[in-house]
This record gives C-alpha cells, sequence and structure tokens, in this order.
C-alpha cells in the first residue's frame, strides 16, 4: 500500500522535485524487492509443507483459492508493468541521475495498466483481509496457519510440486 501511495504522490510533485527523486528511486527499488520477494515465497511454498487445508464448502474454497492466485498474478503484473513503463520511457536515466526531470509517462499506456493493477490489487487485500476477518470470527484459526512457525497443523506434509 505504500508503494501505491508513493507511485500517486510522486506523479503529482514538480518533474524537478528532490521529492519525487526520492520517492521514485525508492518505489523502484522497492517494486524490485517485492517481486523478489514474491518469487521467494512462492518458491518457498511450492517447496514446503502445505498447512490442512480450512474446512470450507467446496464453493468457499475455489474462491479463496482464486483469489490467493489473483493476489500473485496482479503481483507478477504490476512488476512487469513497471518494468515495461521504465523500458518505454528515459525512466532509467532518471533513476540514475543522468537527467534532472522526471519522463513524462502520461504517454506509455503500460503505466496506466500499473495504475489500474494497484487499485486490483488493493481490492484483492481487502477481499483476503475480509476472509481471514471473517474465519477468525468463526473460530477458523486462518490468521495463526499464516504466521510462519505459529505451530499452525500441517497435516499435509508433501511439497506443491507433487500435487501438480
Amino acid at each position: 500500500m505504500g508503494m501505491g501511495a508513493a507511485g500517486f504522490v510522486m506523479s503529482d510533485l514538480a518533474p524537478e522535485s528532490s521529492l519525487r527523486l526520492l520517492l521514485s528511486r525508492s518505489h523502484t527499488l522497492f517494486g524490485f524487492t517485492l517481486m523478489a520477494l514474491t518469487v521467494l515465497r512462492l518458491v518457498t511454498r511450492w517447496r514446503g509443507p502445505s498447512p490442512a487445508p480450512l474446512p470450507l464448502p467446496p464453493l468457499h474454497r475455489r474462491g479463496v483459492d482464486l483469489v490467493h492466485k489473483l493476489i500473485y498474478v496482479v503481483v507478477f503484473a504490476l512488476g512487469a508493468s513497471g518494468v515495461i513503463t521504465a523500458a518505454r520511457s528515459t525512466w532509467p536515466e532518471y533513476i540514475r541521475g543522468a537527467i534532472a526531470r522526471a519522463p513524462e509517462l502520461e504517454h506509455v499506456a503500460s503505466r496506466e495498466v500499473h495504475e489500474s493493477l494497484v487499485f486490483a490489487l488493493l481490492a484483492l487485500i481487502a477481499l483476503h483481509v475480509g476472509g481471514v476477518i471473517v474465519q477468525e470470527l468463526r473460530g477458523g484459526g486462518a490468521l495463526r496457519r499464516m504466521l510462519p512457525r505459529s505451530g499452525a497443523s500441517t497435516s499435509r506434509v508433501e511439497p506443491h510440486r507433487e500435487a501438480r
């Protein structure tokens, strides 16, 4: 959420603003970091044991699975649209300090996609948090299962790759 806020704030600052350059560099750095952490999370999840599934009706289970998959798809699409936007502009030169004025990105279609994906991710996060709250209120223990080393049940110990 902080990256989205930084992106919207930096877009409204003057093109020569030093705060805009700082936010732009931070946004870019944290974007690459988020992508690396997401890949690491997927590899860890794929190779490690899976917690036993929550006892949910089949339709609810499909909804949970869909939201989880969409979060990953949107995060990767955000990263890809950010890289494409940078590649189609003078963004890399601006980040390195080779040019003092922020590039105009309004003409780059991937920027609009990048911006729209921020709102999609926020909606998916809201759905995810709402689902966790509902499960916690029902005594399902979803939050405990999400936290690392929380003692959550891992009755299914085979890695994800064997299920494929």
